[in-house]
């Protein structure tokens, strides 16, 4: 019986969390000479269903501490001269810097205390990169256009790349700035876009739309200063922050089981089509029952691959959000009223903050693999 652990591929680490059993045991009850045929075709659903498509970058200098999480949770020491891929997520320490050179030979620069992740989406049938700053502070410059250009994601908002050099930085609150240096770049939040051209910023809070956009003078953009500020109107009304950072959560988990939805419902389909496959393989037209396969099965199976790579990605970002955000308020609210009880504010945050933990772990939790967590 094939194994999928012995089908795991670098950059993405089992891409089916409930995989489709019944793929691989009817291996076991055709005649021989079917065999190799089925497992040709199971061979072939693997290798479409992996996502190839992912920006790998090259390690190209590392300061102070600065770590790996491979697809499959493992932590590692991040040196020079490694290579970084789809499903991994380098985390820096507060004196940890690292720089990284994409396939494109662009330049990221990840600055410290960032939690910075590559994944991968599907938008229009077409595989996308998304280079994610959950939290802290990344520079990224794109020397040429070439029309393949990654997405850049924080808890509040996407962007499009239009120029070369901008600045991202996602603060503890969940809220984002994005600075452009050169060229252009297009933010997007809660459904609003604004476009940036050179020397311009926007900052777009936890669950809002962007800002007004600002002039910035190159250089001369405090980031420290910008996130402590952040912090003090977290921690100024937390049941507020806390709010916003629902409604982010509740729109990652509309996106998350939209997409698992359209998931399931072309498992039922593909479960037909195996069904017609069978009978096309027992009447022993090879060239038939291929043909059918190559343009109805196939297809269809790439097509619920990409349906998971999406659940997943809104599931990911929906546990980023979680462990980068929410909880970081959590531990500073429990920080700033230790010893204290009875305060009908702290109280309030509590219960919230428990209502909103056990919807994502009704909801998210069942959709993420235990590498995940």
């Amino acid at each position: 019986m094939i194994k999928t652990d012995s089908l795991k591929m670098r950059g993405y680490t089992q891409l089916f969390i409930q995989p489709k059993a019944w793929i691989y045991t009817k291996l076991q009850i055709q005649p021989i000479g079917q065999i190799y045929t089925k497992l040709f075709i199971c061979l072939v659903f693997i290798c479409f269903a992996v996502p190839i498509f992912a920006q790998s970058s090259d390690v190209d200098y590392i300061e102070g501490w600065v770590d790996i999480k491979d697809s499959s949770g493992e932590i590692f020491e991040l040196f020079i001269g490694d290579v970084v891929s789809n499903g991994e997520t380098v985390i820096t320490g507060d004196d940890g810097l690292a720089e990284l050179i994409p396939e494109s030979g662009s330049r990221i620069v990840i600055k410290p205390g960032t939690v910075f992740t590559v994944g991968t989406r599907t938008v229009n049938g077409r595989k996308q990169s998304v280079l994610s700053c959950a939290l802290g502070q990344v520079s990224y410059k794109f020397d040429r256009m070439t029309g393949a250009e990654p997405t850049i994601a924080t808890p509040s908002m996407v962007c499009g790349i239009r120029g070369t050099e901008f600045t991202v930085l996602a603060a503890a609150d969940g809220s984002s700035l994005i600075v452009v240096d050169s060229g252009a770049v297009e933010v997007e939040s809660q459904g609003a876009t604004v476009m940036l051209g050179a020397q311009e910023g926007v900052e777009v809070k936890s669950g809002q739309v962007p800002g007004e956009k600002f002039e910035v003078l190159r250089g001369k953009m405090d980031f420290d200063q910008w996130n402590e500020g952040r912090i003090e109107e977290m921690l100024a009304d937390p049941l507020g922050s806390l709010a916003r950072i629902g409604m982010q959560m509740a729109e990652l988990i509309i996106q998350m089981e939209e997409y698992r939805g359209f998931y399931e419902e072309r498992l039922v389909i593909l479960e037909e089509y195996d069904q017609k496959l069978d009978e096309l393989i027992t009447g022993g037209n090879e060239e038939e029952y291929q043909a059918y396969f190559k343009d109805t099965l196939r297809p269809m199976q790439v097509e619920a691959a990409d349906l998971v790579l999406n659940y997943r990605y809104y599931a990911l970002s929906a546990l980023a959000l979680r462990r980068h955000v929410m909880t970081g308020l959590y531990v500073r609210m429990k920080g700033q009223f230790l010893g204290f009880s009875g305060d009908p504010m702290y109280d309030q945050f509590i219960r919230d903050y428990q209502a909103l933990l056990d919807e994502y772990e009704t909801r998210v939790v069942p959709l993420l693999n235990e590498d995940d967590i």
